[in-house]
């Protein structure tokens, strides 16, 4: 169990932690009721760390999917006991989100630690001041912690520069082994990026240069100190005196699950009902694109190509529908039926707009077979004049002859 007061010691360690990250050059912070932090170009860690989401909760989860989607916020989120709404978690796994609850977070009263003899032979520790023992921490991380070179040695500088981040270097016969870092907010901290090199793990020297951490932060009148522990250095915690509070939850896209499963639009019933129709009175793929666009069923226009054996649908524009944007002049205001993007004035990817491919296939399945590929060909959203579907019938079907 643990209290409200030590849910939020563990909220402010998180938050501690991703501002930092946030001042690395090539990384955004952005705050509101969504926080997280955003690579500019790939190179460096990013992530949602904070959601509190209070007002017209169903839409904003969704917008913050669509989002996602498009590239603007991070694919994967923290959520702890303080996220709002408390069941996001649950929501997001029903729109097609990974959620993972293995690690835990953790935190001890420094009154409460008891000094421990984490003396090691030929091992000595090193607090980090100069680029060249900062080389060999960013090695040891991205080697040990991340498994690549995930964060530059530039970038970790950024951090280690700030006047309220700490870095600790151990080293085994003048070797280093094993590192941590710990960022203070006023009279809390975190412990943060503790990791060793593989062969020399169990022998103590992760807990030798925490326990050096701790005493700093307890001189400089530092209370309480938080981390996020990864299943396999919870005993080394607990050895050090730091209890479990509550699982870290990790949610993270899952692609093609969210594509199918987090759209919110559906095709209307008739809408179905009436292209079968067509289709059984027509028999084939000319005729019925040809009846389609007579009775004006779906789209501006369908039209079916024979050497292809498939489909274009060109979609009707949004503001025609009486959708749309109208305090967007933009193409995309008037013309992009997505209410969870169509105020932005900037082109998003073109793959954005694959969950169209789940709005048709109520349609197009049940007379094509569900092994039929529904992809956008162009998009207003990736700054073309109109949207284009493609529905490739990917096998020869009896009767879609011209």
């Amino acid at each position: 169990m643990y209290s409200q007061e030590e849910a939020d010691i563990i909220t402010k360690g998180i938050e501690l932690s991703w501002t930092a990250w946030g001042k690395m050059r090539g990384q955004q912070l952005f705050t509101g009721d969504i926080n997280y932090v955003k690579s500019e170009n790939g190179k460096g860690i990013e992530r949602i760390f904070s959601v509190s989401i209070e007002e017209n909760t169903p839409f904003r989860i969704q917008q913050m999917i669509s989002y996602i989607k498009a590239g603007i916020m991070p694919d994967s989120m923290l959520i702890t006991p303080n996220t709002k709404p408390s069941n996001l978690a649950e929501e997001l796994s029903n729109k097609g989100f990974i959620i993972d609850g293995a690690a835990p977070c953790m935190m001890m009263y420094l009154d409460d630690y008891i000094h421990q003899n984490h003396e090691r032979p030929s091992f000595a520790i090193s607090k980090v001041t100069d680029i060249d023992q900062l080389a060999d921490w960013v090695k040891i991380v991205n080697g040990a912690l991340f498994g690549r070179e995930l964060v530059s040695l530039e970038q970790f500088n950024d951090v280690l520069v700030l006047d309220n981040t700490h870095f600790y270097l151990g080293l085994l016969n003048h070797k280093p082994v094993t590192v941590c870092m710990t960022i203070v907010g006023g009279d809390t901290s975190v412990v943060d990026m503790v990791a060793t090199l593989e062969e020399y793990r169990r022998n103590g020297f992760a807990s030798a240069l925490i326990h050096e951490a701790l005493t700093d932060l307890r001189l400089t009148g530092v209370k309480t100190v938080s981390l996020r522990a990864e299943a396999d250095g919870v005993g080394v915690y607990k050895r050090l005196g730091f209890r479990e509070c509550f699982k870290r939850i990790v949610a993270a896209c899952d692609w093609k699950n969210v594509y199918k499963k987090a759209c919110p639009c559906f095709m209307e019933n008739e809408l179905v009902q009436k292209a079968k129709q067509i289709w059984e009175e027509t028999g084939n793929g000319a005729d019925f694109v040809t009846e389609m666009n007579r009775q004006n069923v779906i789209g501006r226009e369908l039209r079916y190509n024979s050497d292809e054996n498939a489909i274009y649908l060109t979609k009707r524009y949004a503001c025609d529908c009486g959708g749309g944007c109208p305090s967007n002049e933009t193409l995309i205001g008037k013309r992009c039926h997505c209410e969870y993007v169509n105020h932005l004035a900037e082109y998003l990817p073109m793959s954005y707009c694959q969950c169209c491919g789940t709005f048709y296939e109520p349609m197009f399945f049940p007379l094509f077979g569900d092994s039929a590929e529904i992809t956008p060909v162009h998009t207003v959203l990736s700054g073309s004049e109109e949207c284009v579907f493609k529905i490739k019938i990917s096998s020869p079907h009896p009767n879609c002859g011209a």
